[in-house]
């Protein structure tokens, strides 16, 4: 047995009020001294932990620092890529686009100008192309007409 137990046993013939008492103060005592122990640990674990992060720290930050460059970089030129790829997509959308349009357009204008008894572009190429091939077979008749007036005899 212990020593507080002895003396709870010794003072058994006493009041009892006065041993739970008594244990009551040692029990305090004892948990007084057990939380000013963990208070200190405590404590001590707390600058500790804040020396180890001071000490570390400049290390933690630089590298820090490093992944945030490289994850930047990683960043810049993928998005880079993506713009890149999403104007050329635009851009031939774009061009697609103008060329439906432009063709719609005409067909209209075309379309409108015939109802309206005008030329369009588009009979003029049909007229120059006559007019052409009229002037070649002008031409072949003349070299003709140039061939038989050497074969005839002159009297």
């Amino acid at each position: 047995m212990d020593q507080d137990t002895k003396e709870v046993v010794i003072n058994q013939d006493e009041n009892p009020d006065d041993n739970i008492n008594h244990l009551k103060s040692r029990t305090s005592r004892k948990s007084a001294l057990d939380f000013r122990k963990y208070t200190k640990q405590i404590w001590l674990a707390g600058l500790g932990a804040f020396s180890r992060a001071e000490e570390e720290g400049n290390k933690l930050f630089d590298s820090l620092v490093k992944v945030g460059e490289e994850l930047e970089s990683k960043t810049i030129e993928i998005t880079d890529q993506t713009v890149t790829k999403v104007a050329g997509k635009t851009k031939e959308s774009v061009i697609e686009t103008k060329d439906k349009v432009e063709k719609v357009l005409d067909q209209r204008i075309n379309h409108s100008l015939n109802r309206l008894g005008l030329v369009t572009a588009k009979d003029l190429k049909h007229l120059e192309s006559l007019i052409l091939e009229l002037h070649d077979k002008v031409d072949a008749l003349v070299a003709e007409n140039l061939n038989l007036k050497t074969q005839i005899p002159k009297k």
